[in-house]
């Protein structure tokens, strides 16, 4: 770790590197402005949410706001990663302050904190520290340091309003109406109760008729986002068709996003791995939901993950793919640390990831044997890096090197804590193909949504980088990291303007986000896992795309540094 030493520029001169008595330092008028913008914010007790080091510049967050420390002013010690801080203290022989066994140029002061110069500060994970000249140290504790919780514990589903939405009130984005037979909600995510579903989409702007009305089955689904108030569903329609635009089929999701109160992470994800060019995009559009007559707020329309003409679209695997060219696929899988409880898995041997069975549900034991040795001798190639005696074959024999850059460039920009392989994150074997990363799923607690893993509010570290396979791919294969930055450069400007299109989904909703927490009532108030939580939807929109912009201008930086 670089140690960085809090001493102001414009006393920089004066600073002596060794034992000898230094001359006294010239007077200063008045402290740095940062300094000063940090005391000010203890003062009025605001709440500390992190700090991002940028490239001369650290950037402390507050709730609803910041503070831009250059390093000309004031150097803020990265302690984030356990090393211990400096040792600061007054050297009352020569009359100096001392840290890290330097005797500086400042003198103790008198006066109150703002009167004083700052000495020596540092940031930790529990929170941000500074010693001041005049002996006193002022600290702020981070609100996004939590351990991971078991799971969300969040507030009960309010009581639906009699008259939730006026009948003259103007929608921009699409309308859904699901209404079951016998009025019941789903209550598991197994039984499907059956009903009709009515999409209306009044100004065409996704689909080519304004209404589109079918029978379906309805029922829950999602992990932790089912245990939420507001629910997420499944929605299979009694025959294949085609959604606001979106290809035919039966199975559809309306996703709640719940703990994301911008509501717009999942899309602008999608819009990403549309721009990266993954081999299916699964289509996402914002629309407001009653459920039985009665308004549930904002969800995201989608299509469901599955094998199929126009999403995964690959030949599966039959039983009688039990020999030759037949046993290298189809296959389609996730990655799931707790696949052991399903019931056709595998894990490999050298890393350990594990991965469940989507396509086929239960293939042969000779087609599992196949995949299993498959996913083993490429995880060998992997070891192998760095080696002399690395054999014939090489990773790229048995991945798709694109797909694997591709996942990785946007994964690592969402900063998504599930992006570690060990759920959410979808592998396709085509028959006589490589292993592909087909397409990306799930971005709710991503882009500096999350308190946990990695510490999420902070729009730098690499997350993805260091784990599992990529580990050995960044750290022993320079052409492999060659290619990453090849395609970064490639595209950097599509990346670029997505703040711009995050401005445009906001413009659909047009009021919609206002009568979604007038339903649930939750802004300015912690969702697990939520890292920072403001009090209007405009400051979650304005965070959103800070982080965003952060993390690129970071990731630029980062990768060419590699």
């Amino acid at each position: 770790m670089t140690r960085h030493y809090n001493i102001p520029a414009v006393l920089a001169a004066a600073l002596v590197l060794f034992s000898c008595t230094p001359e006294p330092a010239s007077p200063v008028a008045v402290p740095p402005e940062s300094y000063l913008a940090l005391v000010d914010a203890y003062n009025s007790d605001k709440q500390y949410c992190g700090i991002s080091y940028l490239s001369s510049t650290a950037k402390v967050f507050f709730l609803g706001s910041y503070v831009m420390v250059p390093n000309s002013e004031m150097l803020i010690d990265d302690c984030r990663d356990g090393a211990e801080p400096d040792e600061a203290f007054f050297d009352e022989e020569l009359g100096y302050w001392n840290v890290g066994g330097e005797t500086t140029s400042l003198v103790r002061s008198n006066g109150t904190l703002r009167e004083s110069f700052p000495v020596y500060s540092w940031a930790d994970r529990k929170g941000l520290y500074v010693l001041a000249s005049n002996g006193e140290t002022f600290s702020f504790d981070d609100i996004s340091y939590r351990e991971p919780e078991d799971g969300p514990d969040n507030p009960d589903t309010p009581e639906e309003p009699d008259t939730p939405v006026p009948p003259t009130a103007k929608y921009e984005i699409p309308r859904v109406y699901i209404t079951t037979d016998n009025g019941r909600t789903p209550s598991n995510k197994t039984e499907y109760i059956p009903g009709t579903i009515r999409v209306e989409d009044p100004s065409c702007t996704f689909a080519q008729e304004t209404v589109f009305e079918a029978r379906m089955g309805i029922r829950g689904r999602g992990n932790t986002t089912w245990g939420m108030p507001k629910k997420p569903y499944k929605v299979k329609l009694d025959a294949k068709a085609g959604i606001l635009g979106m290809p035919k089929d039966r199975e559809w999701v309306l996703l709640a996003n719940y703990d994301d109160k911008s509501l717009l992470r999942n899309i602008v994800a999608m819009e990403i791995s549309r721009r990266l060019g993954f081999s299916w995009t699964p289509g996402m559009v914002s629309v407001e939901l009653w459920f039985n007559g009665a308004y549930q707020g904002v969800y995201t329309f989608s299509e469901h993950k599955k094998v199929s003409p126009y999403r995964v679209n690959i030949e599966v695997a039959t039983a009688e793919n039990n020999s030759g060219d037949g046993l290298t696929g189809g296959f389609y899988l996730e990655f799931e640390n707790e696949s052991i409880n399903e019931p056709c898995w595998v894990k490999s041997e050298r890393y350990g990831v594990t991965l469940m069975y989507h396509e086929p549900e239960y293939p042969t034991e000779e087609q599992q044997a196949w995949f299993r040795n498959y996913l083993n001798a490429f995880e060998s190639t992997l070891y192998a890096l760095g080696h002399d005696d690395r054999g014939e074959k090489n990773y790229y024999d048995y991945i798709d090197v694109d797909s694997f850059i591709n996942y990785y460039i946007l994964e690592e920009l969402a900063k998504d804590p599930d992006a570690n392989f060990r759920k959410s994150t979808y592998i396709a074997k085509e028959r006589g193909k490589k292993m592909e990363l087909y397409h990306v799923w799930d971005f709710d607690i991503t882009f500096g949504n999350c308190n946990y893993w990695g510490n999420g509010l902070i729009p730098e570290n690499f997350v993805l980088k260091d784990c599992v396979w990529y580990n050995r791919l960044f750290n022993k294969d320079r052409d492999w990291v060659d290619a990453v930055v090849r395609r970064w450069d490639e595209v950097y400007d599509e990346l670029n303007t997505i703040p711009q299109y995050i401005d445009e989904q906001v413009r659909l909703l047009d009021g919609a986000q206002d009568r979604n927490f007038e339903r649930w009532d939750i802004l300015g108030k912690y969702v697990w896992p939520n890292a920072v939580w403001y009090d209007s939807y405009e400051e979650e929109i304005q965070y959103l795309k800070d982080f965003y912009g952060e993390r690129l201008m970071w990731m630029d930086e980062a990768l060419r540094k590699l």
